[in-house]
């Protein structure tokens, strides 16, 4: 999270718009202090969660649907994939052992999923070359 905060001002800051990066981290740090109160009912917390799965499911489909329709997977990082892949699986574990959650877990298991077809799409396509350095060498 504070990562991804940090990004999006700096690309704010190096657009030239340092202003409305300071405002946009202003915003957020109220969002996150609201949510994170007493004052957000449970029931907004476990909606705001269950919105992550769509968002997880799209995302690593399009990746996946990409990979397909180019027939190799790109520059994706072996270890990273993997990594993800051992992650979300190490993350269903510990969701169930910690919280006992069934939405946590079954978030995880949906990203467990996703992070597996993508790890099967490195290993399906480990030697295909995308088809710019094939022309290339020839």
């Amino acid at each position: 999270m504070l990562q991804t905060v940090t990004i999006c001002f700096l690309v704010m800051h190096y657009r030239g718009q340092t202003v409305k990066g300071v405002a946009f981290l202003a915003c957020y740090a109220l969002v996150l202090l609201v949510l994170l109160s007493p004052l957000t009912p449970l029931a907004v917390v476990t909606l705001l969660q269950a919105t992550n799965v769509p968002a997880v499911v799209v995302g690593r489909l399009l990746q996946a649907a990409t990979n397909y329709r180019n027939g190799h997977t790109g520059q994706l990082s072996a270890i990273t994939v993997f990594l993800l892949f051992g992650g979300s699986l190490a993350r269903i574990f510990t969701s169930i052992q910690e919280t006992g959650d069934p939405l946590l877990a079954g978030t995880f298991v949906v990203s467990s999923l996703c992070n597996g077809l993508i790890a099967a799409q490195l290993l399906f396509y480990w030697n295909a070359e995308a088809p710019h350095k094939q022309k290339k060498q020839q």
